[in-house]
């Protein structure tokens, strides 16, 4: 069971493979090494997860069955009326068209393939390190 200060991420692509660089990339970042990371195999699994827990954060793939990634985005925002889980889509779909069609359902931020770590990795830290410091934390 997570505890009040470790995160809950979920990880959504219905690649097995990708799932797994996924959540060992999570694990490298500070904030994420205790966090209890689920797994999706499509937008549609994912919904439901939504629906049952709150998520600190959610990696989804944008071509998916079922409930695509993008769509999945508009879902939560609309009908589950979460504006503030952060969304990181990751697609291998690379036009402006299609980052803006993501950005604009909501996503927090659209990550290119092929999958780098690094590239993984510096997107999650800048998003933190633009978040406010949680209650009892001091600035530096």
């Amino acid at each position: 069971m997570p505890t009040a200060t470790e995160p809950r991420v979920l990880v959504v692509d219905d690649s097995i493979v990708v799932r797994r660089i996924l959540c060992l990339t999570l694990r490298q970042i500070p904030e994420y090494v205790r966090a209890q990371i689920d797994e999706a195999g499509n937008g549609a699994i994912a919904l439901a997860r939504l629906r049952e827990h709150r998520y600190d954060l959610v990696l989804s793939d944008v071509r998916m069955p079922y409930i695509d990634g993008v769509e999945l985005v508009r879902r939560v925002r609309g009908e589950l009326r979460d504006a503030k889980t952060p969304i990181f889509l990751i697609s291998t779909l690379g036009s402006e068209e299609d980052v803006q069609r993501g950005l604009n359902a909501g996503a927090t931020a659209y990550i290119l393939k092929p999958l780098s770590p690094h590239v993984i990795m510096k997107a999650i830290e800048e998003y933190l390190a633009q978040q406010p410091k949680s209650r009892g934390e001091t600035a530096p």
